[in-house]
């Protein structure tokens, strides 16, 4: 059986680990899928770490079970590729895969059919920009200048800084702009055990550091406002894609975590979602918010403000048919709570009026 071990540095079994080095190959390619799971991070502290550290996560949850599909920059919609598969004009963004990234819609800005593009090569690895339908129009958006999510080779005590922003424009209503800073540090190596896996990982601490601004065009004005800082928390090993697991906090509290699990057990195909009623009640509410789920439902309920960004989440145990969220630290104002699990996702609109 293997050692309880916590987070802590085990001197004597130091030398079984060995230091390593993360590049371009390690990175995704068009055509991997990357499969991972999804759980709470509430209650874990994913700070402590060191040269030669021992990393003991096996006591996660696999509870939500997803994979991610890299596709080839040509597979996308073709009003998509405009910055993002040209080497001529535009080499910087010229992306070597695309994935599926996450919809959008408040109020007056819907973004649906979203890809993010990414690009690597032996400078490092990063984020160029994405695509959407942006209130129904095809529209490409570069990040200027690009997320360097990685700069390579990566090695231990590594640290870098990256710079991007973009901008997503609605003809004759707004605009909005999000500047974004991100500080890496290659902050420990060591082993990681999860639930049914073992790795020798590089760990890297990413601080995000977020502003956005809205200009509105009717009233030739506009607004900015910063957003908490995130702070992603990531474990990696040799050829494995993306990080073995990766931990999120915002406002300095862990919400959710996705991890490598084994992947004969993930289903990849994905079962129509269940005609079942999520709502909010009451709503408006104060202080907290009650949502009916199916008791054979198990998965992560997570609640976004106006702008997308992610408030809180909630672990949903099978067998619960009703659910609770404090919303008491939650500001005034209107929010997405979102119903994540193995048979699809289901998201209701709720207010908070303090």
């Amino acid at each position: 059986m293997r050692p309880i071990l916590t987070l802590v540095a085990i001197s004597c079994v130091t030398f079984l680990s060995a230091q390593i080095t993360i590049g371009p190959a390690d990175m995704p390619s068009a055509g991997d899928t990357v499969r991972y799971w999804n759980t709470s991070a509430i209650g874990i502290d994913p700070a402590p770490t060191e040269a030669g550290y021992i990393w003991d996560m096996s006591m996660l949850t696999p509870d939500v079970e997803a994979a991610d599909t890299c596709i080839s920059v040509n597979s996308t919609p073709f009003l998509y590729q405009f910055f993002f598969n040209n080497m001529i004009l535009y080499p910087n963004w010229a992306a070597n895969y695309a994935v599926r990234g996450q919809e959008f819609n408040f109020q007056m800005l819907t973004l649906t059919d979203v890809f993010d593009y990414f690009k690597k090569d032996a400078t490092g690895f990063r984020n160029v920009g994405f695509g959407a339908n942006v209130n129904g129009i095809p529209t490409s958006v570069r990040r200027t200048p690009v997320d360097y999510v990685h700069r390579f080779p990566m090695n231990y005590d590594d640290m870098d800084t990256s710079y991007s922003e973009f901008t997503v424009a609605v003809p004759t209503l707004f605009s909005f702009t999000q500047q974004q800073t991100r500080f890496n540090h290659v902050d420990g190596w060591g082993t990681l055990y999860l639930p049914a896996d073992t790795f020798e990982v590089l760990r890297v601490r990413s601080v995000l550091q977020r502003s956005d601004s809205v200009f509105i065009e009717q009233f030739g004005q506009g607004f900015a406002f910063d957003e908490p800082e995130t702070i992603e928390y990531k474990w990696i090993a040799v050829g494995m894609d993306e990080p073995v697991l990766q931990i999120n906090t915002t406002g300095g509290q862990a919400t959710t975590a996705r991890f490598f699990y084994d992947p004969n057990d993930i289903i990849l195909s994905v079962p129509a979602t269940p005609e079942i009623t999520f709502s909010a009640q009451p709503n408006p509410a104060q202080q907290s918010v009650s949502f009916s789920v199916p008791a054979s439902t198990s998965g992560v309920l997570e609640f976004r403000d106006a702008t997308g960004r992610l408030v809180g989440s909630m672990r949903v145990p099978s067998g619960s048919t009703t659910v609770r969220h404090d919303v008491s630290g939650f500001a005034d104002g209107t929010y997405v709570a979102t119903l994540i699990s193995s048979s699809g996702s289901r998201s209701t609109r709720m207010i908070v009026q303090h």
